[in-house]
């Protein structure tokens, strides 16, 4: 006999207020079919409770006021599901493998025109989603920089069917027919046909392995040896480089008298290293942001406050705008004049070797620090300098608004040397050894 239940796909620790997907699971006879329901909920409104009053429903509160045609929705796919099973069953006299049932499914339900659906059409609605529904595991639409990421990796997609296709007239990539070989394959185009760097190959490889699990987690066939671990891939350790206080201190003395245009860009690059913004968020902070002795402002990319004491040079670079930051120009205009900027402190002209993997070629080359200075400079020079003399990751983590420590440390770009420095000052490296009895 067949077994339905419904229940919720939350990560550890995952926010109550969230959306998280509804699956509907059916077992039998030692075989399951995870269905999706299309349905998503705040796991608060859930009710988990075996024996409660609307067990595996919306809870009857006021504070989720759609929970009657919710559940009603869940209810109506359930006795479709049953039905189903039941029929297949009269009518072959055995029980379904789980693709037939799925297959019956979709056609009781409508979706039969869901299963047609290739790859290629499934990342186009995707991404062409701009409130970002498909986006289950949040509450916001996807960000810009995220949406922009996810069209590449499409328009890569499409080069990439159409060199493997090459001589086919068809460009579809129905999902049955992606299997490991098809990944690897892709990891390949991106190394060597378009010659990209590492972590640009590992930046657009990641995205096809959302759009997988996704798909998988809308009803569609998906391989899971397509999320083999010996496929995922591994960023490639890069020089990055972070100011000083000192180098910092000897930008912000530079005298730009009757070039305003460096000016702004220099004074903007300096409160971005003393508030740890991103460029997104110093470009959008208002007077209105400023609430005492402190920043006070909710970030673009993850929605989440963050509070920021003002540092000095924080303060006379506002008073020095009438209580504002300098108005912001292009990411790139501001790189321009950071490049020309940095270039006149001495102190960056040290020369540092740089390794980078291109085209699955690992090369090293010599550069001077100046060059490497961008507006992601300033972010990475506030958490490295914080981290450096003694507050504790999760304190900076709680200003920058990262979430993980895995990816805080990669913002901490500090020398052997320079951890080394930080050991020598501990208390610990001070003490006296004993004196012999």
């Amino acid at each position: 006999m067949a077994k339905f239940n419904f229940n919720l796909r939350t990560g550890q620790g995952s926010d109550p207020d969230r959306p998280a997907v509804v699956r509907f699971l059916i077992r039998w006879g030692g075989r399951t079919l995870t269905y999706p329901t299309g349905e998503t909920i705040a796991p608060r409104y859930w009710c988990h409770t075996p024996g409660q009053r609307n067990y595996q429903r919306a809870k009857e509160t006021r504070a989720f006021p759609e929970h009657p045609e919710f559940n009603e929705r869940l209810n109506a796919l359930l006795a479709t599901a049953k039905a189903t099973f039941r029929n297949f069953v009269t009518d072959n006299g055995r029980e379904p493998e789980p693709e037939e049932l799925r297959d019956a499914l979709n056609l009781a339900t409508g979706r039969t025109e869901q299963r047609r659906m290739d790859l290629l059409a499934f990342v186009a609605a995707f991404v062409q989603s701009e409130e970002g529904k498909f986006n289950t595991d949040r509450k916001r639409p996807f960000h810009r920089a995220t949406l922009s990421r996810y069209r590449v990796t499409l328009e890569l997609l499409r080069e990439y069917v159409a060199a493997r296709t090459k001589g086919s007239a068809s460009r579809s990539v129905p999902f049955p027919s992606i299997d490991p070989e098809f990944v690897a394959g892709f990891t390949a185009f991106l190394t060597t046909a378009k010659g990209y760097a590492a972590n640009t190959v590992v930046k657009y490889g990641r995205s096809l392995r959302l759009f997988l699990r996704r798909a998988k987690e809308a009803g569609h066939e998906v391989n899971d040896n397509v999320f083999s671990r010996r496929l995922a891939l591994k960023e490639d350790p890069s020089y990055q480089v972070y100011l000083n206080p000192e180098e910092l201190a000897a930008l912000y003395r530079l005298d730009l008298t009757g070039r305003p245009g460096l000016e702004r860009a220099r004074d903007l690059f300096i409160v971005g290293a003393w508030t740890g913004l991103r460029f997104g968020d110093l470009s959008r902070l208002q007077p209105e942001h400023v609430e005492g002795d402190r920043i006070r402002i909710p970030t673009a990319k993850t929605g989440r406050e963050v509070w920021i004491p003002l540092h000095p040079f924080v303060r006379a670079i506002m008073a020095k705008y009438g209580g504002r930051v300098p108005v912001a120009i292009s990411n790139q205009k501001q790189n321009e004049h950071l490049k020309e900027l940095a270039a006149l402190v001495p102190e960056l002209r040290a020369r540092v070797m740089v390794a980078r993997t291109v085209g699955g070629v690992r090369r090293e080359a010599a550069r001077e620090k100046w060059e490497l200075v961008t507006t992601h400079t300033a972010r990475r020079s506030f958490a490295s300098n914080l981290y450096r003399n003694g507050v504790p990751a999760r304190t900076i983590m709680g200003v920058t608004g990262h979430t993980t420590e895995q990816s805080f440390m990669r913002y901490i770009r500090l020398s052997n040397e320079e951890h080394a420095d930080i050991l020598a000052a501990s208390p610990l490296f001070q003490l006296a050894p004993l004196k012999a009895i």
